[in-house]
């Protein structure tokens, strides 16, 4: 296993989503990419506090309720990076920031083949986050990692989406004690690159493959799966394709075949000068102006190739061959992923539960972040 450093990554701390309208007033959204600032910001929970839920099991639904909402947007946590003066008993702090300056020179210079885990603000119990890049499949994907515990958990991120800019809140706070977990960067997202992203027929099975490997890579025996949009898609390709891998999975956001009603969706994303400048600008941050909007047509195009196969096909065939527990969780204000996606999921994947939550849209685990993961602990342990 190759284990490189990954210099340079700056202080990137990124919060965003996409362009928030309603597909029945005639708008579109983008999708999954990142997101406390787009179509979730301005979700507003009654009298700020937490939602209830209606869980399904086997045709079955009970109520549940939690405590107080999460965080209104994402915490854009860069476990890449360094620490800033703005969190306490930093590194700036003690070193100064020429010292910091000075140590990153010096952690940049070394040869690229040593493993040299970068800062990371503190997590729960005390336990860091680091990064490096992997060898994998032909090219060099980039993770984050935090926790001790036994129960190895992969973060699956959406289009556009990295680690770093879709799971803040999860990295930060899921039980360092109970997981080890582990966000990824699908080749040529995030800090995946090279090689540019591409979109291949099989480019989902291709991410599976790639996930599960990483995974392999790191030396975990056997994992659990959180997928997020695109990532849900990712998480159920690996789920039927490598069964004995998968512990258990939580999803949300995925859709399994593609309908008209998505494609005029996707649509309406292609052109990002569209998009409002809150949510472009920290894309344009992490990939630059012309590799962002390149990719995202890129993404329009791959999403959509799928509306030519017989049934809008992406993975609905492979469902019946999930073997794992599964949560389904739905926000039923997502604007981007329609309700019927996730019911026809828990139809066809046996044993799973539908979790619903009234006033989640898209971003659900960040903007109700605090509820999401203990929904998401209580299902994993």
């Amino acid at each position: 296993m190759q284990v490189q450093a990954v210099p340079g990554l700056g202080n990137h701390e990124p919060s965003f989503g996409c362009p928030q309208a309603s597909t029945r007033r005639g708008g579109a959204s983008g999708r999954g990419f990142g997101a406390g600032r787009g179509f979730g910001a301005g979700l507003r929970g009654r009298k700020g506090r937490g939602q209830s839920r209606m869980e399904r099991r086997g045709g079955r639904s009970r109520g549940r309720g939690f405590g107080r909402s999460g965080p209104r947007t994402a915490l854009g946590l860069s476990a890449c990076a360094l620490p800033t003066a703005t969190r306490p008993v930093t590194m700036v702090a003690v070193l100064g920031g020429r010292g910091v300056l000075r140590l990153r020179l010096l952690l940049s210079a070394l040869k690229p083949g040593i493993h040299v885990p970068r800062a990371g603000p503190a997590a729960a119990f005390g336990t860091s986050v680091t990064s490096a890049k992997v060898a994998v499949n032909g090219v060099h994907l980039h993770y984050q990692q935090t926790g001790e515990g036994g129960h190895a958990v992969l973060l699956l991120p959406g289009m556009l989406g990295s680690g770093e800019t879709d799971f803040g809140p999860q990295l930060k706070n899921l039980n360092k004690k109970l997981f080890t977990v582990v966000a990824w960067d699908p080749r040529g997202y995030g800090h995946s690159r090279p090689p540019d992203r591409d979109f291949p027929a099989d480019f989902f099975e291709r991410d599976a493959k790639d996930a599960v490997d990483l995974m392999k890579a790191l030396k975990f025996k056997k994992v659990s799966l959180l997928g997020w949009s695109d990532g849900g898609i990712t998480a159920l390709i690996a789920a039927a394709k490598y069964p004995s891998y998968i512990h258990k999975m939580v999803i949300w956001g995925a859709n399994a075949y593609v309908t008209d009603e998505d494609s005029m969706i996707y649509e309406g994303i292609r052109d990002v000068s569209k998009w409002s400048e809150r949510t472009r600008k920290p894309l344009e941050a992490l990939y630059g102006y012309d590799y962002f909007a390149r990719t995202c047509e890129k993404w329009v195009d791959g999403i959509r190739q799928f509306k030519h196969l017989p049934d809008g096909n992406i993975c609905r065939h492979l469902l019946p061959q999930v073997q794992c527990p599964t949560l389904i969780v739905h926000g039923e204000k997502d604007p981007l992923v329609p309700r019927f996606h996730a019911d026809f999921i828990h139809e066809h994947v046996k044993g799973s539960r539908l979790h619903l939550m009234p006033e989640g849209k898209h971003n659900l685990h960040l903007r109700f972040a605090n509820e999401f993961n203990r929904l998401a602990e209580g299902f994993l342990q």
